[in-house]
């Protein structure tokens, strides 16, 4: 039997049914738990997206305002269109990323890679995770990867400008990543000089100054009107804006840093850096171990990664969900890892990296699992570590 084979770690193979069930289950996990949060009207999960423009322009709008526009030229109930809206979203986004997964080699590194907690697969384990702004984000870079092949020099920044427009105006949080393309298209062009790649890069740095500009704008000059945006969606709300995500616009930037400096008072600064450990360590290897092609260089590409990490900063200063935020992270890591592979633009090592010698493919198999599986990183505010099963676990053994 292939479970108890003895192979070498480099010729480890994932099964493909087990990667698509993997998928499927986390869609049917991401679709259950939306439909609960929608049914139960939750703040975070549903009601963020039915902020809106109906009582002025305010941040987070976008989105809200296109669902409630096709709830009123459709007449179907705007819980209805959210639902269906943001179950699509998951199910193109699982495709896509799918599509690009399977043309890679699934050796035990890259499986680990692909199968790291802060992957896909957080987003259906972590149920308050489900129905969150980061599908948006995360569907349009993956149509985005999807398609770069395809996608000429002068037209990388259009897609950037509307990924950057689209997501940061659902979401503001998402313009701090927006770094992540494009200094990955400045690595994707090394023969083009600094003139050529700046008249590139400049219309999108313009985009997020005015982006930048009007949120700052809306969120210290001008109110929108509260009421009005209430009185849209009062009929498919618990109580508004008490009960809606409407609420924290009626908070100052003070009472939002004093409620995220008490959450960071449970071990943040302890916790985090060895979840990002873990959860990154196989894709930093991955990457580490890459080999030059030409004039593509595997060290300049971490550096630039790194130092795209580093523009995400302003998010965990300005939120508690550092979860979340390093999944946003990890899935921009995940999609440039998974093209540099599919494109051949570097090679990995056919090489044994852990074992040296023969080990069960059974082994290798409850190694993948108990890293993938077995524990998870909490989104935000939670006190203890974090294990997928661990209510499971108890529930065996206390009775």
């Amino acid at each position: 039997m292939k479970l108890f084979k003895l192979i070498y770690e480099k010729d480890f193979n994932l099964n493909i049914f087990f990667l698509k069930s993997v998928f499927f289950i986390t869609f049917l996990f991401v679709t259950f738990n939306f439909f609960h949060w929608v049914s139960e009207r939750s703040v975070y999960e549903y009601t963020d997206w039915l902020i809106n423009y109906q009582g002025g322009f305010v941040r987070r709008g976008l989105f809200g305002e296109i669902f409630y526009n096709l709830h009123s030229i459709s007449g179907v109930g705007l819980d209805h269109v959210v639902l269906l809206c943001v179950i699509l979203m998951y199910f193109f986004l699982f495709y896509y990323l799918y599509k690009q997964i399977i043309n890679i080699k699934l050796n035990f590194i890259n499986t680990l890679v692909v199968l790291s907690p802060l992957s896909f697969t957080y987003l259906g384990f972590s149920k308050t995770l489900a129905g969150r702004k980061e599908v948006l984000f995360f569907l349009l870079i993956s149509i985005f990867f999807s398609n770069l092949k395809k996608i000429k020099f002068e037209q990388v920044k259009y897609w950037i400008i509307f990924i950057l427009i689209i997501s940061s105006l659902t979401h503001l949080g998402f313009i701090f990543y927006i770094p992540f393309l494009v200094l990955f298209f400045i690595f994707l062009y090394p023969d083009k000089n600094f003139n050529e790649i700046s008249i590139q890069i400049a219309p999108i740095i313009i985009v997020m100054i005015i982006i930048f500009t009007l949120m700052f704008y809306s969120a210290t000059f001008y109110k929108p009107d509260i009421e009005l945006i209430c009185r849209s969606i009062q009929n498919f709300t618990n109580k508004c804006p008490e009960e809606t995500y409407l609420r924290v616009f009626e908070l100052s930037f003070s009472d939002i840093f004093a409620i995220n400096s008490n959450f960071m008072k449970n071990y943040y600064f302890v916790k985090y850096p060895i979840y990002y450990i873990l959860s990154f360590f196989p894709i930093y290897y991955a990457f580490f171990n890459l080999q030059n092609v030409r004039k593509y260089k595997s060290k300049k590409l971490l550096i630039l990664l790194i130092l795209g990490s580093f523009c995400t900063l302003p998010v965990f200063v300005l939120g508690a969900d550092y979860g979340r935020y390093l999944q946003w992270q990890y899935f921009c890591y995940l999609l440039i890892f998974i093209y540099i592979i599919n494109s051949k633009i570097l090679v990995q090592n056919n090489k044994n990296n852990f074992f040296k010698f023969k080990v069960n493919y059974l082994f290798l198999s409850t190694v993948i699992f108990f890293y993938s599986f077995f524990w998870t990183v909490p989104h935000c505010c939670d006190k203890k570590y974090s294990f997928l099963f661990d209510k499971i676990f108890l529930k065996i053994f206390l009775n």
